[in-house]
Order: C-alpha cells, then sequence, then structure tokens
C-alpha cells in the first residue's frame, strides 16, 4: 500500500484552509524547526522581555544593600544675639553625622538582598520555561493536525476510489442504492472533516502567533516528521535533576534562604546601633578650628512592642517559607513519576503501532479495496478496514505526540531540556 505524499498532503492542507490546490505546493510555508521557535520566543515575547528587566532591577539592588545609610550634614549657628537674627555674630558649626549599623546588620541586609534577586531570577526562569512549555506544546499540536489531515486526505482518496467502483457496480445492478449512498455519504463526510480540521490549525498557528509576538493572522508552516524516541533517563535520576534545576522549586528555596536571612536581621535589629557626629567649630580660626566628636547608642527602647514582635513575625515567614519549600520538593517528585510513566506508556504503544498494526491494517485495506474493485467484497468490509487502518495511524500519531507533550511536562518538572531539539 502507498501513502499519499508530500505534494498530496500540501494539497489537502490548502483546501483546508481556503488555498487553491494549484498553488498549494509551490506556495506552502516553510517548514517549522522548534529550535528555531524557541530562539525567537526569547528574542521576541514581551512578557519575557518584561520579566527579563525586572531580574535585572533587582540584581542592581544587591550592592547597594552593603552600604552605610546616608550621612547627614548640617550647619549650626550657636549663641546668636539676644532679640535679633544677626547670624553673621553667631559662632557656626558644621557637622557631619553617620549611622553604623551594629556589626554584622549589613552582611544580613546583603544575604536579604540576594535571596530576593535570585528568587527574581528564578521566577524569570519560570516564566520562561512556562512560555517555551506553551510553544513546545502548540507545535506539536500542530504537528498532530496536520498528520490527523494527511489521514483524512487519505482516507479521502480511498473513499473516492470506492465512491467510483460503487457507482460502476451500481450501474451494472451488482449493488443495492443504499450501499451507493453509504458510499456518497462517507465522502463528503472525509471532505467536511478536512475542512473542519484546517479550522483549527488556523486557530493553533493563531496561539503559536501571540507567542511569538507575530502577526496572529499570519500562516505558520508544517511540522517536520517526528522520529519516535524512548523515554530518556529514569524517575529517580531526574528527580535529584530537578531539586537542582527546577525555575518554581528555586523560587521556594530562594524565599526560604530570604526567610531565614530576614528572621536573622529581625534578631539584629534587638542590637543597637552607634551613631557618629563631628562638629567643626567656627572655621575662620584655622583650616581646622575646634571641633567635636559625638559618639551615641541607638537603642531599641521599645522593643517589647516592635522589634519583638518584628522577630516573631519573621520566625513565622521562616517556618512557612520552609514548609512551602517541603511541599515543592514532594510536588516536584509527584510530577517527575507522573509523567515519566505516562511517557513510557505512549512510547510503548506508538511502537506497537508502528511496527505491527498500521502494517496489518495496510495490508487489509489493500486486500479490501482489490477485492472491492474486482466485484467480490462489500463497501461495508472496505469502509471497516479503512476504518481501522486511520484509527492504527490516528493512535501513533496520538501517542507520538503525547510521548513528546509528556516530555515536556517532564522539562518543565525537571527545569532543563531532555531532548536535543528542545534546548
Amino acid at each position: 500500500m502507498k501513502f499519499i505524499g508530500e505534494g498530496s498532503i500540501a494539497v489537502f492542507l490548502a483546501m483546508a484552509v481556503g488555498v487553491s490546490p494549484a498553488l498549494a505546493v509551490e506556495n506552502r510555508p516553510e517548514a517549522l524547526s522548534l529550535p528555531e521557535l524557541l530562539q525567537e520566543l526569547r528574542q521576541a515575547n514581551p512578557d519575557l522581555q518584561a520579566a527579563k528587566s525586572q531580574v535585572e532591577a533587582m540584581q542592581a539592588r544587591v550592592p547597594a544593600a552593603r552600604g552605610l545609610p546616608p550621612p547627614k550634614i548640617g550647619v549650626e549657628f550657636e549663641e546668636i544675639p539676644r532679640g535679633t537674627f544677626k547670624v553673621n555674630q553667631a559662632t557656626v558649626i558644621y557637622s557631619l553625622l553617620q549611622s553604623i549599623p551594629f556589626p554584622g546588620k549589613l552582611s544580613l541586609r546583603h544575604q536579604v538582598a540576594l535571596a530576593e534577586a535570585q528568587r527574581a531570577a528564578a521566577v524569570f526562569k519560570k516564566a520562561e520555561l512556562d512560555l517555551t512549555t506553551q510553544l513546545k506544546r502548540a507545535y506539536y499540536d500542530l504537528f498532530l493536525i496536520d498528520r490527523e489531515l494527511e489521514i483524512q486526505g487519505e482516507q479521502r482518496i480511498w473513499l473516492d476510489q470506492a465512491l467510483e467502483s460503487a457507482r460502476a457496480r451500481y450501474g451494472s445492478g451488482g449493488i443495492a442504492q443504499g450501499e451507493l449512498l453509504r458510499a456518497q455519504s462517507e465522502a463528503l463526510e472525509a471532505a467536511n472533516q478536512i475542512e473542519v480540521l484546517g479550522h483549527r490549525r488556523r486557530g493553533l498557528e493563531a496561539h503559536l502567533n501571540h507567542l511569538l509576538n507575530r502577526p496572529v493572522e499570519g500562516r505558520v508552516g508544517r511540522p517536520a516528521e517526528m522520529v519516535l524516541e524512548p523515554v530518556p533517563s529514569g524517575p529517580e535520576e531526574l528527580v535529584a535533576r530537578a531539586l537542582e534545576n527546577q525555575p518554581e522549586l528555586l523560587v521556594f528555596k530562594f524565599s526560604a534562604e530570604r526567610a531565614e536571612a530576614d528572621w536573622k536581621l529581625a534578631k539584629r535589629e534587638l542590637l543597637p546601633d552607634l551613631e557618629t557626629m563631628v562638629e567643626l567649630r567656627d572655621p575662620a580660626m584655622g583650616p581646622v578650628g575646634p571641633w567635636d566628636l559625638t559618639l551615641a547608642l541607638v537603642l531599641p527602647f521599645w522593643f517589647w512592642t516592635k522589634q519583638k514582635y518584628g522577630v516573631k513575625v519573621a520566625l513565622f515567614n521562616r517556618e512557612s517559607a520552609e514548609h512551602a519549600f517541603q511541599g515543592a520538593r514532594n510536588e516536584a517528585a509527584r510530577q517527575v513519576h507522573e509523567n515519566w510513566h505516562e511517557a513510557k506508556a505512549a512510547y510503548d504503544t506508538a511502537k506497537l503501532c508502528r511496527d505491527s498494526l498500521i502494517p496489518l491494517a495496510s495490508q487489509s485495506v489493500a486486500s479490501e479495496m482489490a477485492s472491492y474493485q474486482s466485484g467480490r467484497g462489500s463497501f461495508m468490509e472496505l469502509l471497516d478496514a479503512l476504518r481501522m487502518l486511520a484509527e492504527r495511524r490516528r493512535v501513533y500519531y496520538q501517542h507520538l505526540a503525547g510521548l513528546e507533550q509528556r516530555i515536556i511536562l517532564l522539562e518543565q518538572a525537571v527545569g532543563v531540556a531532555l531532548r536535543k531539539e528542545h534546548s
């Protein structure tokens, strides 16, 4: 049995979306390359660019967290004559005030800012992974629609041939009118299904164009043929990789680290800061006149109503973040195991269809078509054979695409690409 070729596929796709079949092969859009689409997504998607700018803003805050509080510079006019505003007769004092946090506070503030920046980077990677997951799923949905169009196109060719034979046999009195009408009905239904699939394809094109920041009405090419590949690695190895790489898990991890540093900083806020003030009196007396040095401690005097409860809040936040992190680890392991076993089931089914079921169904169709055209078989037997072949091929492509869809979900759960073309 011979399946329809690439040219015929293009014709059926063109008929489905309203393009002249005569121009279908010549004007067919370029074939889609998943790696190129992923690269375009990372460069063009506005949501991704906004998230990237947010990460850069958070990273720019990290160095500032180590800095001392801003100094205060002041001028004081002392001993102004009573009842006057003669500041030129007063003693002028210039002051510089600098607050120095208790040792360890600045480093903890830096740890908090660093954890926030790392969390923002993980949020960005999660957004990137979510968008690339959407793109890859749309790509494989498009692949499945095109293969369904291919199957329906092939079915239409077979049904048209069967309809011609039915008309010839009806004209010679070999079959009843009901069998002819059934053949006509099946041919019309196959043509309508091609049109329906064409509309669904246009919807997927709009979704793909939206992700790529293209005009949604633009046409996209046809995904390339896929090779059936086994499921990579094992679930335990993938769980270990997920704990190190999954962006959502890293968000919880850095949130827990930030909460830990915030709790330590809250406890350190119970300790006094140092304030230093240098005063220079009457610079007219020389380049360095008399000067004063003042040292003061900033005491957390109201700790029982302020800092004490700040420590409690930070402690509860730390415990909450730790529990959330543990829950995220459990969820990552569940996702890996669930999707790995679903992927393995899809691979086994697709392999069975490709190696055994489809060849047997193809031989059955060829046999029934030859029998029917020679006037021996019935249309219902031929129709059953055609439907069986279509169903076997449909199941194969569904599980082939389903395998890659599960691989995509595994990649989302693990946080790294598991196929070369997905990286």
